[in-house]
């Protein structure tokens, strides 16, 4: 076995208070702040992406979760809480009643505000979210008329959820009223970007829709294409009624192999030929010109390393700059933006089209950044970083420390021979927040997140490790260039940013260890509760161990000491080194809590306290 970052002296850092979180990085890391401080944030990144060649700004991102549309019962709204539907923030007619008023008071005051900002910065506003998108049950009980498709995915949900029926005139009314609203109040925004099948929305008898084509039967006829267009037209002409010009593009969630695309070749040709211009599905008008939206750049925090907040590094890919006049600078984490603003001014200019020109302005880049004579370094770092998040990209049935650690709570539920029979206080930590929708034999399962057993078995266990094990190494090395750079840091400040990215790669790793971890213990002892025979009850002298026992208990016992170094890592830092809510109530399925450490030394607890479980699994060894 390679040498561990569990071998490694964890770093003690007491940071400086000019370091310490500022608003908006808190907010980065779940802490609560001021709709003012948001607003701050919002109009510094505005002008940051204005410098660098945006037109345009995504209003709706980080706007305050729908929290009264939570449910103990269910997880599944966990999916659609943040998105901004326009029915959501600028409920009209008999949707209005339905409609949390505190919450639509707020979002509406934050909304107005930031379009003030950006008409102020002379930019315009994309609306980003889900439509046609879920509304409450009690809505569709008092106007059963307008109920439309089932929307929620069957095998992740404990209840059912609906989405409106756009078919029904007063419904298109409803929406008419309703953009009409966010118009008026949001004089900015011009653009609509909506992702449909996904996260609670979607149109009638889609055939991509979760639990398969469904919808409000009067309308079964009506062909998809006149549903989809007739929708789209009529918040364009609402719009043009009161002197506004729109552009709205609907994108179909994007379908893997195993899922049914939401408009296949012959619907969306149909659905193109309908439409009135500026208006698009799937990035293509119905004049045949792709949608006029482009970004420039990309951000260089990596999905794939979440919850570890914070860490950076750009990709390699070529950047092309968008022949339209419609730019949006995606800008990333709030916690990277210092570091990201620095790359964004120094290679806008540079030609990046190809990969070799992209290498040459980053290379430029590092320069300034450590120096002339480290610059090779800093790639070689950049590059390890790429890497690891190219071999986790295999693993990507959405990001799998995000599936695994948070939604799936593998970071802090323990691994056990025998899940099931944990009291109520072990399970505490982490059993209200598993994304689970059936029983308890399916949430003691380590393998099974949201009903995909993706990593289930003894062979996805073998090619779960092979990604790991190729991703791992890239981190730690990483992790040491860091330190390096950090011991070469011109000032204290420089030095210590180096050393808590130092400290936040190597926790990336031991989380990467953990999840091997977990995948590899499932996959044993499957295998070991697949077994006919039974444990000896009084082996002879000189038996044994076995190899399943000593797999399973040598896994649990590195899960142990990998804990104890997240631990160590998380109380020695001044920083923030995962993304945690602030507030016990802020916790969610997809947000850890404010008490991980104290749950890691839970988790740690109650695996020393059932090691001689293992004694029933398999024979006692007597040497």
């Amino acid at each position: 076995m390679k040498p561990s970052l569990l071998a490694l002296p964890l770093l003690a850092l007491a940071l400086p208070a000019a370091l310490g979180p500022t608003p908006a990085f808190a907010q980065a890391v779940g802490r609560p702040i001021s709709d003012a401080d948001d607003l701050a944030g919002f109009e510094r990144r505005a002008a940051l992406a204005k410098e660098i060649g945006a037109t345009e700004v995504v209003v709706t991102e980080g706007l305050p979760l729908a929290d009264w549309e939570l449910d103990k019962g269910d997880t599944y709204p966990e999916w659609f809480v943040h998105h901004a539907s326009m029915l959501k923030v600028f409920p009209t007619g008999a949707v209005a009643p339905f409609i949390d008023p505190v919450w639509v008071k707020r979002m509406q005051a934050i909304v107005r505000q930031r379009c003030s900002v950006l008409q102020r910065l002379n930019l315009r506003a994309v609306w980003r979210a889900n439509e046609p998108a879920v509304l409450p049950e009690a809505f569709f009980t008092a106007h059963p008329e307008l109920r439309g498709p089932r929307i929620d995915h069957p095998a992740r949900s404990t209840k059912t959820h609906f989405a409106p029926n756009v078919d029904r005139p007063e419904m298109l009314a409803i929406y008419r009223q309703s953009i009409q609203q966010l118009l008026q109040a949001c004089p900015a925004v011009d653009s609509f970007v909506w992702t449909t099948t996904d996260a609670g929305s979607g149109f009638d008898w889609t055939p991509g829709l979760y639990p398969g084509a469904n919808g409000n039967a009067d309308f079964r006829d009506r062909p998809v294409a006149d549903r989809v267009a007739g929708f789209m037209n009529t918040l364009k002409g609402a719009a043009r009624d009161i002197g506004r010009d729109i552009r709205i593009n609907i994108n179909q969630i994007e379908p893997r192999q195993w899922m049914i695309p939401t408009f296949g070749p012959d619907v969306l040709e149909n659905i193109l030929r309908k439409l009135e211009p500026g208006l698009a599905v799937n990035g293509r008008q119905g004049d045949g010109k792709p949608y006029d939206g482009g970004t420039w750049g990309r951000a260089p925090t990596r999905a794939a390393f979440y919850p570890v907040t914070g860490i950076v590094a750009p990709d390699f890919e070529p950047v092309v700059k968008p022949s339209g006049g419609h730019v949006v600078v995606p800008l990333g984490e709030e916690s990277a933006l210092p570091f990201t603003a620095r790359l964004l001014r120094a290679t806008k200019d540079q030609p990046m089209a190809t990969r070799s020109q992209r290498l040459a302005a980053l290379r430029l880049f590092a320069s300034s950044e450590v120096g002339e004579d480290r610059a090779d370094l800093l790639i070689e770092q950049w590059n390890a970083l790429d890497g690891a998040a190219r071999y986790l990209d295999v693993l990507d049935f959405g990001a799998m420390l995000r599936f695994g650690h948070v939604l799936n709570r593998w970071i802090t539920r323990p691994m056990v021979p025998f899940p099931l029979e944990l009291t109520p206080a072990e399970k505490a930590d982490w059993r209200p927040f598993l994304f689970q929708a059936k029983g308890e034999e399916q949430a003691a399962n380590l393998a099974d997140i949201q009903a995909m057993r993706m990593y289930e078995g003894w062979g996805a266990h073998l090619l779960f490790q092979r990604a790991v094990e190729l991703a791992k190494p890239r981190v730690e090395r990483a992790a040491a260039i860091a330190g390096q750079l950090a011991a070469a840091a011109p000032d204290a400040a420089r030095r210590q940013e180096w050393l808590v990215q130092q400290m936040r790669l190597q926790a990336l790793a031991l989380l990467l260890q953990s999840a091997d971890d977990m995948v590899s213990y499932q996959a044993q002892l499957d295998r070991v509760h697949q077994r006919t025979a039974k444990p000896e009850a009084d082996a002879p002298l000189g038996a044994r161990a076995d190899w399943d026992r000593e797999d399973l208990m040598a896994l649990a016992r590195r899960e142990i000491d990998t804990m104890v170094a997240l631990r160590a890592l998380m109380l020695s830092s001044g920083q923030p080194i995962l993304d945690l809510a602030e507030r016990r109530q802020d916790e969610t399925v997809m947000r850890l809590g404010p008490d991980v450490a104290a749950q890691l030394k839970h988790k740690i607890d109650t695996m020393n306290a059932h090691w001689r479980d293992y004694d029933r699994l398999s024979t006692v060894p007597n040497p």
